[in-house]
């Protein structure tokens, strides 16, 4: 593998379907402690982010994601999208839960709990502005780190980013995250740290930074 092989393109319907099984653990791994605490146990992240996956404009969808590939592997994942569109995006998801209920993909139970852990960790996200490019989540697999692909998922988002007119691109993580430094050696920069007094004492939370690039 070369820097030259890794392919970096939108998620195609093939790329999506093949690779799904993989996209809620590249997830997960963006934040494992905020992921772990808002969704528990029992597979829900899992099982969420396979509903969100294949419906357009939901928090996790195909239809938001670009991916880094080298052939029939999958090297890394960026999602992203226009600032405003995470809190459309996540009520868009909220809105499936009638439905997934009725499929018994989810309990009521089990979505009660995950808002009002949501809702409490949600105090560590700084407001996403409107002409911002929200990156929402970059991760590669484990065995694939340090190889490019995610460098250039990165700089392929701010280059989008910088050709649709969005003033920065904005991204948020947790400050023990070591994507910390690959931010910043990218240009990146932190705006803003978050702490919740109850999180880090609980639950073992870091601060959150909010970090961004100018365009």
């Amino acid at each position: 593998m070369t820097a030259k092989s890794i392919q970096v393109s939108k998620a195609t319907p093939d790329d999506a379907a093949r690779f799904a099984p993989l996209i809620a653990g590249l997830i997960r791994a963006t934040g494992p402690v905020s992921y772990d605490y808002q969704f528990g146990g029992g597979g829900l992240l899992e099982r969420m982010v396979a509903a969100s996956w294949t419906v357009p404009d939901t928090l996790f969808a195909a239809s938001a994601a670009t991916l880094a590939t080298d052939g029939d592997e999958l090297l890394g994942l960026e999602l992203g999208f226009a600032g405003p569109n995470f809190y459309v995006f996540k009520d868009n998801l909220v809105a499936l839960a009638g439905d997934l209920i009725a499929q018994g993909v989810v309990s009521f139970e089990e979505l009660k709990g995950l808002a009002e852990r949501a809702e409490q960790a949600s105090y560590l996200n700084a407001h996403v502005p409107e002409d911002v490019y929200y990156l929402h989540a970059l991760s590669t697999p484990e065995r694939h780190r340090g190889k490019g692909g995610g460098r250039q998922l990165l700089q392929a988002a701010i280059t989008r980013a910088k050709a649709d007119g969005y003033r920065e691109l904005q991204l948020d993580v947790l400050a023990d995250n070591p994507a910390v430094g690959f931010y910043q050696a990218n240009g990146l920069r932190i705006l803003t740290e978050t702490r919740s007094p109850d999180l880090s004492r609980d639950h073992a939370f870091p601060s959150e930074y909010r970090m961004a690039v100018a365009l």
